[in-house]
């Protein structure tokens, strides 16, 4: 019997230590009958030192150069009323980013520019002149591309030449950042002279100082302004092919040379105004005489005849001028009323007429008084 459960024992304590040995194995990761031989001395792990690679930041799109690029476009801006006054702020530039020359114009839609905002051309990196056509109010210091880095690659901030109104808000701006301004101006008179065929008129002007070559515009009618001519020498310009009867209006700019090779225009002169018809007759006078009124005029040659108008005053009544005279020869420069009441007061329009083709081209009117003696 004792020999019975001394075998029992034996048997549970083999079977215990196959358990214990069974957990070790799983624990330690060795395998059923791996004998696993430990130094005294922990294995030393070299470490590698791997370097993190440096992250490029992208750069912003930037716009293609393309040379030399003029921007003269109302449409080029975005705009917002300045309620008070009625005139617009500058908020945005919305046309080619690689301009290199912009001009602000003096009116958008028929309201006047009177001031730009801060950073409108931030985005035009190759910015070389900014022309201003009206002197405005500039806010802030940010108004040209300041600049980028990245890529191995460095674009410069954009410093543009500044052109405006001497001694005006434009020119403290431009003072203030350190940037090169030019003055800009523009012919003080101007004057025409129109041929007796009435086709042909010439228009002169006065020098603006550094000027290279002046641009002469014409409209006609309610058309829009346009280029006639670009003279680089001389201060006149002859405008050929003109048709009699209608009006043409002109204006000039002055044209300046960048030393870039750049033409920067400048403010355009007053407009003047040549109709293609006679001349207003001149020396016209009215006087009483006995019996009646006696009207004089001094001859135009270049006419073929005169036109006299008259109407009485009658107090309480308003009255018309009717047509008195046609006179078909321009060597006969005077009329007389020899039906005039005594004391009363006429009044004359008098003017000039050529026959071209056929048609009269009459000149404007001129207007006198006189009473009857």
């Amino acid at each position: 019997m004792k020999r019975w459960i001394c075998s029992i024992l034996c048997l549970s304590m083999v079977a215990g230590l196959a358990s214990i040995e069974a957990k070790a194995s799983k624990e330690t990761g060795t395998n059923e009958g791996e004998i696993k031989i430990m130094s005294a001395q922990a294995p030393v792990t070299e470490t590698a030192t791997v370097e993190t690679p440096k992250t490029e930041v992208p750069l912003p799109s930037l716009p293609a150069f393309i040379g030399n690029y003029t921007v003269r476009d109302e449409n080029a801006f975005q705009t917002a009323l300045n309620v008070a006054d009625k005139t617009w702020t500058i908020t945005g530039y919305v046309g080619n980013r690689s301009a290199t020359t912009i001009y602000i114009p003096g009116k958008i839609n028929g309201i006047k520019v009177t001031t730009l905002a801060d950073k409108v051309f931030e985005g035009c990196p190759y910015l070389k002149h900014v022309v201003f056509m009206t002197d405005v109010e500039i806010q802030g210091s940010s108004l040209f591309f300041l600049g980028q880095q990245g890529s191995g690659i460095s674009y410069a901030a954009a410093r543009p030449e500044i052109w405006g109104k001497a001694n005006g808000k434009v020119a403290a701006f431009a003072a203030g950042a350190g940037l090169v301004f030019h003055p800009l101006d523009g012919s003080t008179q101007v004057s025409s002279k129109k041929a007796a065929g009435l086709t042909n008129a010439t228009i002169n002007w006065s020098a603006v100082n550094g000027a290279t070559s002046y641009h002469v515009y014409r409209k006609s009618g309610k058309g829009q302004y346009a280029l006639r001519s670009s003279i680089s020498a001389g201060l006149s310009f002859t405008d050929t092919g003109l048709k009699a009867g209608t009006t043409y209006k002109y204006k000039v700019t002055p044209v300046f040379a960048t030393s870039d090779g750049e033409a920067i225009e400048g403010y355009a002169s007053k407009e003047i105004s040549v109709a293609m018809v006679p001349a207003k007759l001149k020396g016209v006078r009215a006087k009483g005489v006995r019996g009646g009124v006696q009207v004089r005029w001094k001859r135009n040659k270049n006419v073929s005849g005169y036109q006299v108008f008259m109407k009485v005053h009658v107090k309480g009544f308003k009255t018309k001028f009717n047509r008195v005279k046609t006179i078909k020869k321009n060597k006969i420069t005077g009329y007389r009323y020899k039906m005039a009441v005594r004391g009363m007061k006429y009044s004359y329009k008098v003017r000039s007429f050529k026959k071209i083709k056929g048609k009269k081209i009459f000149g404007p009117y001129v207007t006198v008084s006189a009473k009857a003696k």
